[in-house]
């Protein structure tokens, strides 16, 4: 019993680290994504899946897939990340939500962005402000290049990876 007690302790250690790692770089993207999209742009963290309102601000803890679920495991976590695009005549905002999916696997994180085929590997645990940045590229990158192709649109909606208000 006690060689399952050390394992059930470790798989729980490993969870709780892997949750508040993905959580902090959450938050670090949310608040850095303006800044990287330059003037007039937002960024709020939202659910990845269902309605939510962007004036609603940063939907904190619920912007994580594991809100819902109500327990941790050594899962992927999903993150929904709106974006603030101001419009180029009139007022207001557009506002798509892109779905991160996030794995912790060894000593690193693996991104996927939307349903990009590509995924951002080898993040570290203790990541820094460059890491932060590659994923903001990435998500640009992302979105300019679903929103150039309507049927990239559709696909990327179908599959629930990136959504509109």
């Amino acid at each position: 019993m006690k060689i399952l007690q050390d394992a059930m302790s470790e798989y729980s250690d490993m969870t709780v680290k892997s949750f508040r790692t993905i959580e902090a770089l959450g938050d670090a993207i949310v608040q850095h994504l303006p800044i990287y999209l330059g003037e007039g742009s937002e960024a709020r963290g939202v659910p990845p899946e269902g309605e939510f309102q962007e004036e609603a601000g940063d939907y904190r803890g619920a912007k994580f897939s594991t809100h819902v679920k109500g327990t941790l495991t050594l899962a992927p976590i999903q993150m929904g990340v709106a974006v603030g695009i101001p419009r180029t005549s009139g007022n207001g905002k557009f506002w798509p939500r892109v779905v991160l999916e996030f794995e912790m696997i060894g000593d690193a994180i693996t991104i996927r962005i939307g349903d990009s085929p590509r995924a951002l590997r080898g993040i570290p645990l203790d990541f820094g402000e460059q890491d932060v940045e590659r994923v903001c590229e990435e998500i640009h990158e992302y979105i300019r290049a679903v929103l150039e192709s309507p049927v990239k649109v559709a696909t990327a909606v179908t599959k629930g990876k990136l959504g509109f208000i």
